[in-house]
């Protein structure tokens, strides 16, 4: 048997995605607790440090954690397959840049931005190893078209666009209320 063969990066990547998936579907599983009992009673605002009132303002509502839970339960999920991981790894990512960037400036335990920062780096992992079919999607999406369309066209269906995203932009403002 040859361990060459064995030992591919494929297994390597195969195992640090099931390995990241088990993390972040165990924190997702957390998240309808983790901020439970997380309010400022017996502390006032002024008092009260960056991390104390982040718990505290996730700890309002049961909701917002829950979805974020239910995302990452699903991320973790379709990390662990193959022909879905491309698609785990992009669901997360905005996710965990976000839980990075609380840790950071509502200075979290540095382990947990550890955490966070190395589950991102798997995602970016896969993300880099599939770059040639993010590469052929956005060239069937952006660069490919069948259609030639003349540049005065394409300049008029532009400014009409325009002119009926700026009647939309006021006439939502006028339904709320702003105007």
């Amino acid at each position: 048997m040859n361990l060459k063969k064995i030992l591919t990066l494929d297994i390597l990547e195969t195992s640090i995605r099931i390995w990241t998936a088990f993390f972040i579907f165990i924190y997702g599983m957390g998240k309808s607790t983790q901020f439970e009992g997380s309010k400022l009673v017996d502390i006032s605002i002024k008092d009260a440090t960056k991390f104390e009132m982040m718990w505290a303002f996730f700890g309002t509502t049961k909701e917002y954690p829950i979805i974020i839970g239910c995302l990452q339960i699903i991320g973790a999920i379709l990390l662990v397959f193959r022909k879905t991981k491309l698609f785990g790894a992009i669901l997360l990512t905005p996710i965990f840049i976000n839980i990075i960037l609380l840790d950071i400036f509502y200075k979290i335990h540095f382990g947990a931005l550890l955490n966070a920062m190395i589950y991102q780096s798997v995602f970016i992992f896969i993300i880099i190893q599939q770059r040639k079919r993010i590469g052929e999607v956005f060239k069937i999406l952006i660069i490919e078209n069948d259609k030639k369309i003349s540049i005065g066209i394409s300049v008029a269906k532009f400014v009409i666009a325009v002119i009926l995203a700026t009647i939309l932009f006021f006439g939502f403002q006028k339904l709320s209320g702003y105007i």
